[in-house]
């Protein structure tokens, strides 16, 4: 599945990473039609639409991977691949889901 599609369960929750999103082509990603991105030796899959952003999750100063996931049958998600590379040289680990006091983010497939 291409990394580039957009789900609309993402779109809801990309406001809040926008303010610390990161060009891609600055963290040394290029991401074009049908690129398809690895991740823990791996390419990513997601369940759905995608939604892709960087962001230094962990303060680390690397920028990291954010997927938006989710479609009409599942809730949306946000995956957080974190980039154990080195500056312009990113790699990404196995994915976590972002969670908010314990809990995984959703949004019902609904709406």
């Amino acid at each position: 599945m291409r990394l580039l599609r957009r789900s609309a369960s993402a779109l809801a929750l990309a406001p809040m990473l926008l303010t610390a999103a990161i060009p891609a082509a600055r963290a040394g990603l290029f991401l074009g039609a049908g690129e398809m991105v690895q991740a823990a030796g791996d390419t990513i899959q997601v369940l759905g639409g995608a939604a892709p952003s960087l962001a230094d999750w962990n303060n680390d100063t690397l920028p990291d991977l954010i997927v938006g996931e989710g479609n009409s049958f599942s809730p949306g998600r946000v995956r957080v691949y974190l980039n154990i590379g080195a500056a312009g040289a990113p790699l990404f680990g196995d994915f976590f889901y972002a969670t908010s006091f314990g809990d995984t983010l959703e949004i019902d497939s609904l709406g």
